[in-house]
């Protein structure tokens, strides 16, 4: 067991930060071994900073080795001081150099696994090269699969880190009527609403897992911006500073009588919530309203059908029957080439985690959280939407957002 002085835990953690429990830590690496186990694997050697927070409590720059049997070793390339201060592993040892990792384990546990398990969905192609070298008897196989179904079910520590960022989007959103100002840019108005996220302990970072997924905070999306779809697999992108992101708020100035869309992912701890809230500057269209009372049906229908054991596509189903019932089936989640095949997603240390509300057989399990997001692309108009998180229970779901789901109508 890793012993941290006090004084150095408290120059290098942030006295408010809440550490992952030793508790949490065992419970995971034991289901995590479990899989292992059920794959005939020998270990996991594990890079991937979402992974490495979930299991080891630290992102520091570290290899965690988890054996089938036998207590895991985080060997920490950089900064092994604060490795040891962050996590609760009990088990950091400092690594030279990433070409001493092979007989580092070695040494450690007597023996190279045959069988080793690796994040194939997330390891970079070089750095799978390296470990063939420092492993040339090793057959590796992926493990990742096995790691993001486990992490898509919570234990009730994650749910109360996640209703903690439920909180922020709570309070933030409460701010924005306050803050809007017509002629204000876009841009202008997501950095006074950032402002008040940073100040509310928003971490900053959203943690995507699918290859060039990038999000900042969310989108914040005005008038015919929230039209604009883009490379990132939501149904809003808008159209961003530059081709370089090629998503977000522009320099465009706020109008009267447009949808403001405020879709924001707050973010405490390592763990995030999902939320989106409609404003405007006056009055909308009754177009506009009609659809945003859709988006809060498809929400009810959706959430009526989430039940554990009931399979993702069905809740997919309910939402698609809900658009089309309302006539807004080609504008539901996108429009055109736009729109997106799913109406909700996991989330927790990242955005884009299971159960993925798609086509998928995928069946709800109590502990897996979603965030429902049904929305509508008005070309010309705008969009529309609504957004919660929801945590799946032994009898159906409970809302962890709690602000009011209704359009706020400024000056």
């Amino acid at each position: 067991m890793t012993v941290v002085d006090e004084t150095v835990r408290s120059r290098l953690i942030e006295p408010l930060a809440t550490l992952v429990p030793a508790a949490e830590l065992q419970g995971r690496i034991a289901r995590l071994q479990a899989g292992l186990a059920a794959l005939g694997l020998d270990a996991a050697l594990l890079q991937q900073n979402a992974d490495l927070y979930y299991y080891a409590g630290t992102v520091q720059q570290s290899y965690l080795y988890v054996p089938v049997e036998g207590d895991p070793t985080l060997f920490v390339r950089k900064v092994p001081e604060r490795a040891r201060a962050e996590s609760a592993l009990g088990a950091a040892v400092e690594l030279t150099s990433p070409k001493a990792l092979a007989e580092a384990i070695g040494e450690r546990y007597g023996a190279l696994p045959a069988r080793l398990g690796l994040e194939f969905d997330v390891l970079p192609v070089a750095h799978f090269r390296r470990l063939e070298k420092l492993f040339p008897e090793a057959a590796f196989e992926d493990v990742g699969r096995t790691v993001v179904r486990q992490r898509a079910v919570k234990s009730a520590w994650e749910v109360e880190r996640i209703r903690a960022a439920a909180v922020m989007a709570d309070e933030v959103s409460a701010l924005l009527p306050d803050l809007l100002e017509e002629g204000l840019t876009e841009v202008e108005f997501a950095g006074r609403v950032e402002a008040e996220a940073r100040r509310l302990g928003h971490e900053g970072y959203i943690r995507m897992r699918g290859f060039n997924q990038e999000m900042f905070y969310g989108q914040l999306l005005t008038g015919v911006s929230g039209c604009v779809s883009s490379y990132l697999d939501t149904p809003l992108a808008g159209i961003g500073l530059s081709p370089s992101v090629a998503q977000g708020a522009s320099f465009r100035r706020i109008g009267r009588g447009e949808p403001v869309v405020f879709d924001f992912v707050p973010v405490r701890d390592g763990y995030m919530a999902d939320f989106t809230r409609m404003y405007s500057l006056g009055p909308l269209d009754e177009g506009l309203l009609r659809a945003h009372d859709a988006a809060l049906r498809v929400q009810e229908a959706a959430t009526a059908a989430a039940r554990p054991g009931a399979a993702c596509r069905a809740v997919w189903d309910a939402a698609r029957e809900a658009a089309a019932e309302a006539g807004l089936a080609a504008h539901f989640m996108g429009h055109g080439s736009g729109q997106v095949p799913y109406v909700g997603h996991g989330i927790g240390i990242e955005l884009d985690e299971l159960p993925v509300l798609t086509g998928s057989g995928l069946e709800l399990e109590p502990g897996m959280l979603f965030a429902l997001e049904p929305k509508f692309v008005l070309p010309g108009a705008g969009a529309v939407g609504i957004e919660n998180t929801w945590v799946v229970t032994v009898d159906g779901v409970e809302r962890l957002t709690l602000a009011p789901d209704v359009v706020t109508v400024v000056g």
